[in-house]
């Protein structure tokens, strides 16, 4: 009788640390979209206004806690934010993104966001 209280809860926990180690490799992975084109910031510098070579608009991004590269190919944790793109909302920065598609979770906050960013030339 003691073997089966043992083997119990020792079978229950196989089962969990199975779904977390499934959980973990399977559903917490993506492989970001690498897209290039001309940034504008906000005032702030805390989102963009990506522009396509055409000068047409291809979408905004919020860029504030993303880690970046600065034009010598140094990269910076998001801490400081993207300060190669800068402030001035006249001024385009050419620059290349990793984006991915974020499905709307329990907080509704689902949409393209951007993991990475790298500002070119």
């Amino acid at each position: 009788m003691g073997a089966r209280r043992f083997v119990a809860p020792v079978a229950v926990g196989v089962v969990v640390a199975a779904f977390g180690i499934w959980e973990f490799t399977t559903q917490h992975s993506a492989t970001p979209e690498v897209v290039e084109g001309w940034a504008m910031p906000n005032g702030s510098g805390t989102a963009i206004a990506l522009h396509n070579s055409d000068g047409g608009r291809d979408g905004g991004y919020v860029v504030s806690g993303v880690s970046w590269a600065d034009r010598d190919g140094v990269w910076h944790d998001g801490a400081d934010g993207p300060t190669c793109v800068g402030t001035d909302t006249a001024v385009k920065t050419h620059v290349r993104l990793g984006i991915v598609d974020v499905e709307a979770g329990r907080e509704g906050l689902g949409g393209r966001r951007v993991v990475w960013f790298r500002c070119l030339d």
